[in-house]
């Protein structure tokens, strides 16, 4: 069979990102007072006040303060023995590799959840240059869905390539080329960016025209489970979609579909096309593991039934949220307030509160997770050409920042953003442009001493 290559381009370089420059609390604080939003010069930037949500129990009493390679493995310390044993279920079933003899492929891009989310966080390695590796997947479509329509499938692969099979060929072969991109902050200091370039050679050889392909890596499953339980009337009380208060931001609802035909609104993935983890866990199955369930059956096929499913999202749902750290030093006091007075909680909404939920140890606590959950328009840089629901190809969902500051630890790589291209907090800051154009611009102008204390305001989440 001939193979010829199929090249997409996943992203555009962020406007004016090849010139030489990019475009431009104390601990015992109750996280229960919310984050305000500023503007760019609001505050003196000099201030070493501690924000009211600078706080070390990010996940209020669902908060773990281990600090290794399992900070994101542990259940909440405050789950009493019945969701300590349903915990436990779902973390056997979160573990699990499967076989074909019970439900592996055919096609699949993992054999088990943690093949993917390794230690709970994001892949084994990082992104290199040539074939991916296990964990960083590339999501396909073609053009013509409606806001109302999942994206549609690409004939003969779906909407996910996977590049594994039980046996013979595989479904598709995907490699990354990374482009880099040299730039100056105004005092001078030189950074470097990068974006990728994805090439893909299936089965059948060139991909159909119009294949619209995007690079993902696999979130950190520490966290979302929380988010699961923010009311959905703060979600719609914070958006902003005509930009109402003049501020720039326009953050909008994600309405997705769900398999029932339900609108609701969506909080899980990099476009918060799903809307919760039950659904989030049966997509990542069929997609990525190639096993069926009641709601996604694969070839006919139901592998797990859906109490098994409800484990795996329980489990989910009861992890634990690390901690903040170093809260007494000066550098991450400072940095907390000048990520304040940049702007940069017009997004990363510091403090969300849950409602009650099926879980009592997890009603109503107040979580500190710096995200509005809502999409953002984050400008052409990032802008991979595809559509999901009502996110544009360059909406986003503002990223949950709890935990960030563990990736290293866990994984021993630090990739951010949906493709893994930023290597450093600095990175992923200076790729927001669209919305976030004036907040990187007051980033960008801060001297080097402020720069680096909001960085690390950010790594001590």
């Amino acid at each position: 069979m001939r193979r010829f290559a199929a090249v997409a381009t996943i992203a555009t370089l962020i406007a004016g990102a090849c010139s030489d420059s990019p475009q431009t609390g104390t601990p015992e604080a109750s996280a229960d007072d919310a984050g305000t939003r500023t503007e760019p010069g609001d505050a003196d930037p000099g201030t070493e006040t501690a924000p009211s949500w600078l706080v070390a129990d990010a996940g209020g009493a669902a908060t773990t303060h281990e600090v290794s390679a399992r900070s994101y493995d542990l259940p909440a310390p405050n789950l009493g023995d019945e969701a300590q044993r349903r915990f436990a279920t779902g973390d056997a079933l979160f573990q699990q590799f499967f076989r074909p003899e019970n439900g592996l492929g055919p096609d699949f891009n993992a054999d088990s959840c943690t093949s993917c989310h390794v230690g709970n966080g994001r892949q084994a390695t990082p992104i290199r240059q040539g074939y991916i590796g296990t964990g960083p997947v590339v999501h396909v479509s073609v053009a013509g869905a409606s806001e109302s329509e999942a994206p549609f499938e690409l004939p003969g692969y779906g909407t996910r390539l996977q590049t594994y099979a039980v046996s013979g060929e595989q479904e598709a072969q995907v490699s990354v080329l990374w482009e880099t991109i040299d730039g100056t902050y105004p005092d001078g200091t030189p950074y470097e960016l990068r974006r990728p370039v994805v090439s893909v050679v299936g089965r059948e050889g060139m991909l159909p025209v119009g294949a619209q392909l995007s690079l993902r890596i696999p979130p950190q499953v520490a966290g979302p489970g929380l988010l699961d339980l923010v009311d959905d009337a703060d979600i719609l009380a914070a958006a902003d979609p005509d930009d109402a208060d003049g501020d720039g931001i326009s953050g909008e609802v994600a309405w997705v579909v769900d398999p029932a035909g339900d609108r609701r609104i969506g909080r899980h993935g990099w476009k918060a096309e799903t809307v919760d983890l039950v659904h989030q866990t049966i997509g990542a199955l069929a997609e990525d593991v190639g096993v069926g369930t009641a709601v996604s059956p694969v070839d006919g096929a139901v592998e797990l039934s859906d109490d098994e499913v409800d484990a795996i999202a329980f489990y989910l749902e009861t992890l634990a949220v690390p901690a903040g750290r170093d809260l007494d030093d000066p550098d991450v006091v400072r940095g907390a307030a000048l990520f304040e007075t940049v702007g940069c909680t017009s997004c990363h909404t510091p403090v969300q509160r849950t409602v009650s939920t099926r879980v009592p140890e997890l009603d109503d606590i107040s979580i500190v997770p710096f995200t509005d959950l809502l999409l953002h328009d984050l400008g052409p840089g990032l802008d991979d050409g595809r559509a999901v629901f009502t996110a544009s190809g360059a909406e986003w969902r503002t990223a949950p920042l709890w935990g960030i500051g563990l990736l290293e630890l866990v994984n021993g790589h630090l990739s951010l953003l949906h493709d893994g291209r930023a290597r450093s907090v600095e990175e992923a800051i200076l790729w927001h442009a669209g919305e976030a154009e004036a907040v990187t611009a007051a980033f960008v102008a801060l001297d080097a001493t402020d720069r680096a204390a909001l960085i690390r305001f950010v790594e001590s989440r």
